[in-house]
């Protein structure tokens, strides 16, 4: 593993060693942190020594000296501050590691203002919100605080963890990358009224969220870290040096997902407020200061870009991602394909590549390298560089391949938001069709992207052949089908009158609220459908208008004798999830795979349900009531040998078909052999 070898007491390697074995790895399955071995405590006294010399007052330097992951590096820096300037002065700040059993949450975190509870209100007294911390009158850049005592800070303090936790949770991501962006800490010395002994504590002014998603998981309680850790040196050190010397004798990679999640985050960047240099014109203090900072990134930040931009900007990372191999695998796409899809070769450059001069093929191959399923981890890499969500979501993806596949378009429309947004809106929604991540893979392309020989009234023929099989109507689309519903889609909404646009909610109740997606699932199940999806990629291509076809292809006249022109309202009416044939069929593969749609959709009401009974709290806010009490078990019983037997009734259905598959296999092979 790279990174420093793991000792509680290893001299120092030379500076030149150090620098490179601390680096850290990204793995597949997470990254892969440093090893930092256990401070001297000879270098942490030094670091103290320094800190005394600055004017910070015992605590702190004690709290502080300790918490730096390298004392070295931070006693270095001391001389040398970094400067970021704030409403009022300046902050000195030093860059560097802390164990995360140093830092605790701000406990009067701004982001709880709008549910504070106020005295003047009548508040009770354990209600009440914590004053605003104060410049402390002893230390240049420190902070204080007076509490009632130590409970009233601890539960507070649990009370922030918890809340932080449900409303920003960002458990999942640190668990993968750790912690990203550095937190803000700054020195703080909580006195409490009962005159119990004071706490010194390192604060994240601007982290809150950070710190107290790495101690959930690391099973921290914030009241242990500000009343025990920062009071005993040695109890902190037993405490870091746990997960080292775990590390050490078991190596990174045999330790278990979870283990592996804790030291990830066993240490937080931060950026350490040391120092404070007021406005001369203002004189503000230094806590004051700290506030405005606090205002400046939360209260009032810069103006976000919008989300189209901000996909656009993953969009490209993501496409550098998906070109660049790994050391286990090659590129997902060529530095020409990255090319196409961002949109940056002319037409002619990309025919002459060899690529389709169709954008519904480019369309295609986009949501292909972006949504397909062996590409999820290339994609979310490529998102999580510019970002901190380290889980993306499905929709994340599809949005992100939606500001590709309309580059061409946009420009054309000279980014008019009237004409761009509605359709961007449209290919999101029918993007989600869940069916593209398992059709649209690398080694199934019915019609290529270059037009050869497998070509677009081949995969209407194949798509019609889906449709006789029952495919749509078992409620999952063909591979044939899903290509055509994806390919039609992008000229339906680009269309000017759009022939798709998204669902309606709240009207007067005439308005069909079916998502884009679901019209395409009804729209391609039918033979009418594949021959108007058709007719929609042929006229496209010539860039014709688009019209409404019959059960055979042709064009359906108005009572004028002119073609219908295709609208959304036409489309939602004639597919509207019904059969075409008055009354569905009761034998036959078809009337079999309307039931298995059936049975499928109760299976997930039943999953749904039984995760909503999960999260049924004891009482509001509180745990899980079937995690504490569980639930009667006569009843629970009765429930399983009800769906054991449906299950066993499955099982028996899949061993014939794979017994029917293997048979007809071994048969088709003897014919070969004759």
């Amino acid at each position: 593993m790279v990174g420093d070898s793991l000792r509680a007491s290893a001299p120092v390697a030379s500076s030149a060693s150090v620098s490179a074995s601390v680096s850290a790895v990204d793995t597949e399955g997470g990254w892969q942190p440093a090893k930092w071995p256990l401070p001297r405590v000879s270098a942490v006294d030094n670091l103290a020594t320094a800190l005394s010399s600055r004017g910070f007052t015992d605590g702190v330097v004690r709290v502080l000296s300790h918490a730096a992951v390298r004392p070295d590096e931070l006693r270095r820096k001391l001389a040398d501050p970094a400067e970021l300037r704030v409403q009022g002065g300046t902050l000195l700040i030093a860059e560097t590691r802390l164990w995360s059993a140093a830092v605790v949450p701000h406990p009067a975190n701004p982001r709880e203002y709008g549910r504070r509870s106020y005295a003047l209100g009548g508040a009770a007294a354990s209600l009440r919100v914590l004053p605003e911390p104060t410049t402390s009158r002893d230390g240049p850049a420190e902070l204080e605080v007076l509490v009632d005592s130590p409970s009233t800070l601890a539960q507070r303090l649990e009370d922030a963890q918890g809340r932080l936790a449900r409303e920003n949770p960002l458990g999942e991501d640190v668990a993968v990358d750790g912690v990203l962006q550095p937190l803000t800490v700054v020195p703080m010395t909580v006195r409490h009224r009962d005159e119990y002994r004071s706490a010194p504590l390192l604060i994240a002014a601007d982290g809150s969220s950070r710190i107290s998603a790495v101690h959930d998981l690391l099973d921290y309680a914030p009241s242990k870290v500000a009343y025990e850790w920062s009071s005993d040196s040695r109890l902190f050190r037993r405490e870091v040096n746990r997960w080292i010397r775990l590390v050490q004798k078991l190596g990174w990679e045999n330790l278990s997902d979870s283990e592996q999640q804790k030291v990830r985050v066993l240490t937080v960047p931060t950026r350490v407020v040391i120092g404070f240099r007021t406005n001369e014109r203002t004189s503000l203090p230094f806590h004051t200061a700290v506030r405005n900072f606090i205002g400046l990134t939360h209260i009032r930040p810069p103006k976000p870009y919008g989300s189209a931009v901000e996909n656009e900007a993953k969009a490209d990372a993501v496409l550098d991602t998906l070109a660049q191999p790994t050391r286990t695998r090659p590129a997902r796409i060529t530095e020409l394909e990255k090319q196409w899809f961002a949109g940056v070769v002319t037409h002619e450059e990309a025919v002459n590549e060899g690529f389709s001069p169709h954008r519904d093929v480019r369309a295609a191959e986009v949501l292909r390298a972006v949504l397909g399923s062996s590409a999820r981890r290339r994609v979310n890499d490529g998102i999580r560089s510019l970002t901190a969500k380290q889980k993306p979501t499905r929709e994340d993806r599809v949005d992100i391949a939606v500001e590709l596949i309309i580059r061409p378009y946009r420009t054309e429309m000279n980014d008019l938001v009237q004409f761009v947004r509605p359709r961007r809106a449209v290919l999101q929604r029918a993007y989600r069709l869940k069916e593209i991540d398992r059709h649209l893979t690398a080694d199934l392309r019915l019609e290529r992207a270059a037009d050869d020989d497998a070509s677009l009234e081949r995969l209407r023929d194949d798509a019609l052949e889906e449709v006789e099989y029952g495919l749509g109507d078992n409620g999952e689309l063909g591979s044939a089908q899903t290509e055509l519903a994806v390919k039609a889609c992008y000229y339906m909404a680009v269309a000017d009158p759009m022939a798709l646009q998204r669902e309606v909610f709240g009207g007067t109740g005439y308005e069909d609220d079916r998502s884009p997606a679901t019209i395409l699932r009804a729209m391609l199940s039918r033979s009418r459908g594949v021959h108007q999806a058709y007719e929609v990629v042929r006229a496209g291509r010539r860039d014709e208008n688009l019209y409404e076809v019959d059960e055979k292809g042709a064009r359906v006249l108005s009572s004028g004798g002119e073609p219908r022109e295709l609208t959304d309202a036409l489309v939602r009416h004639t597919y509207n999830g019904e059969s075409t044939t008055g009354s569905p069929p009761a034998a036959g593969f078809t009337a079999a795979s309307r039931h298995w749609a059936d049975v499928r959709a109760k299976a997930e009401e039943l999953t749904k349900a039984v995760e909503a009974m999960a999260v049924v709290p004891v009482d509001e806010g509180g745990r899980s009531l079937v995690e504490r009490d569980g639930w009667d078990d006569a009843q629970i019983a009765e429930l399983r040998r009800r769906l054991d037997k449906s299950d066993r009734k499955l099982a028996a259905w899949a061993d014939t078909y794979d017994f029917n598959r293997q048979a007809a296999q071994e048969q088709a092979d003897e014919d070969q052999a004759f």
